[in-house]
């Protein structure tokens, strides 16, 4: 019988992604494509209508948003409650999102129920009537949840970071009381017009027997070859080259919100999948440098974090946290002191693998069931990538050294030369 050796530390070994399953793309009469992700057993279909309609094609604020909050609040078929009624008939679920880049649909539906849901799809992307008592109450309750952000530090100090680094190109706007003034139904219809249309689309569809959507796919969204897109505006503020320091004043809040950051890079640039474990380091999971030394030692706050994102044409790292008022100088030299540190000595090994343990599990979790996968499909197509990015990501993952480490923080984390935001009572 063998014995338990308690003496010897056993291997450790790095977790793998696993099995990234490979979608198949079909293109609908017309062109427009179709990514096809076959897998699990429930009989439910998962279908993404992407359209490139996010706030960065607007010329009028809050344009994109506006249009794809009305979808489903009338077409030219039916009101907003017969419309609705129709869709919790066939059991799916409708779910408008939008975003900086993008804007669309996702539906939830049974497969006896396709051919039906589908249709009404197309009838709520391409047909709807912007009736004006929705559109004002919806304007009503739009600037109730305006009002009600403005007393909160964190949206205050995200917004303001975002125009600091942006400008007020789409990225980077503010919104103001006059965006709500100046929007009319007629510049949601001009918008729609010229974004949701198929010359400007691509689908996905995710789960069991993805094949049987095509036939209705085609029916209701393949292209009719008149279609047009305007081009985005992407003009973004000069570049950072020295320290720059925002404040907001907010004298009833309680804590002030803090965000520190740096332009960064896109997710098609090669330091991108590097930087995500630089940044893990820094702040990306709950053993990170800053948790441990501003949360576990400090006990400045609840919660602090960091990330580098990317958006469509324009990336950025940010540190975002919360604390007390009395701790706000402490707060931002302990950040820089733990950045600071990471530029001037390596990460130690043990170090190393834990993060790298912490970022293979959390995306052998993320590619769980077809649902999911579609997410991240779509979190790399809006990029013109595919998902043999993942591949890329866990191999940089497992042979990133401690040097090339140090050299992004001293490339990308240079504290004289970042945005400081903070939101809070003086």
């Amino acid at each position: 019988m063998n014995t338990l050796n308690r003496i010897t530390q056993p291997a450790t070994v790095t977790p793998t992604v696993g099995s990234i399953p490979e979608p198949e793309k079909v293109l609908l009469d017309g062109g427009v494509p179709v990514w096809l992700l076959g897998s699990g057993s429930e009989d439910l279909l998962r279908i993404e209508f992407v359209f490139e309609a996010g706030q960065v094609r607007e010329r009028q604020h809050l344009t994109a948003s506006l249009v794809n909050e009305m979808l489903t609040e009338g077409t030219l078929l039916y009101d907003a409650v017969t419309l609705n009624n129709i869709i919790d008939h066939t059991g799916a679920v409708f779910t408008p999102v939008v975003d900086k880049d993008n804007a669309g649909l996702v539906v939830i539906t049974l497969s006896r129920t396709l051919d039906k849901v589908l249709e009404l799809a197309a009838e709520v992307l391409f047909n709807p009537s912007f009736p004006e008592n929705e559109f004002r109450m919806l304007i009503e309750r739009r600037i109730q949840r305006f009002l009600t952000s403005r007393q909160k530090t964190s949206v205050v100090s995200r917004e303001l970071f975002y125009n600091a680094l942006f400008g007020n190109a789409p990225y980077g706007r503010i919104t103001t009381p006059d965006d709500f003034a100046v929007i009319n139904t007629s510049l949601l219809q001009e918008f729609h017009k010229e974004f949701y249309n198929t010359g400007n689309l691509y689908i996905t569809v995710a789960g069991k027997d993805p094949h049987r959507a095509i036939p209705s796919l085609n029916r209701y969204f393949s292209s009719s070859g008149n279609c047009r897109t305007g081009e985005p505006f992407t003009e973004q503020s000069k570049q950072v080259i020295q320290k720059r320091e925002y404040f907001a004043e907010m004298p009833d809040a309680v804590q002030s919100s803090i965000r520190i950051g740096w332009k960064g890079v896109c997710k098609s640039h090669p330091d991108f999948a590097p930087l995500q474990v630089a940044n893990t380091i820094l702040g990306g999971y709950f053993g990170s440098r800053l948790m441990k030394n501003i949360r576990e030692d400090k006990g400045f706050t609840y919660s602090i974090g960091s990330l580098a994102g990317s958006l469509k044409y324009a990336g950025f790292i940010t540190i975002v946290t919360e604390v007390a008022n009395e701790y706000r100088v402490q707060t931002l030299n302990e950040i820089n002191k733990e950045i600071d540190k990471l530029r001037q000595s390596t990460v130690p090994e043990n170090e190393l693998v834990m993060v790298r343990n912490q970022i293979m599990g959390d995306m052998a979790r993320a590619f769980d069931g077809p649902f999911a996968v579609a997410e991240y499909l779509r979190g790399v197509l809006d990029h013109g990538l595919t998902l043999g990015y993942y591949r890329i990501f866990e191999e940089t993952v497992k042979t990133i050294t401690s040097d090339k480490i140090k050299e992004l923080f001293n490339t990308y984390f240079i504290t004289d030369e970042s945005i400081e935001v903070i939101a809070g009572p003086r």
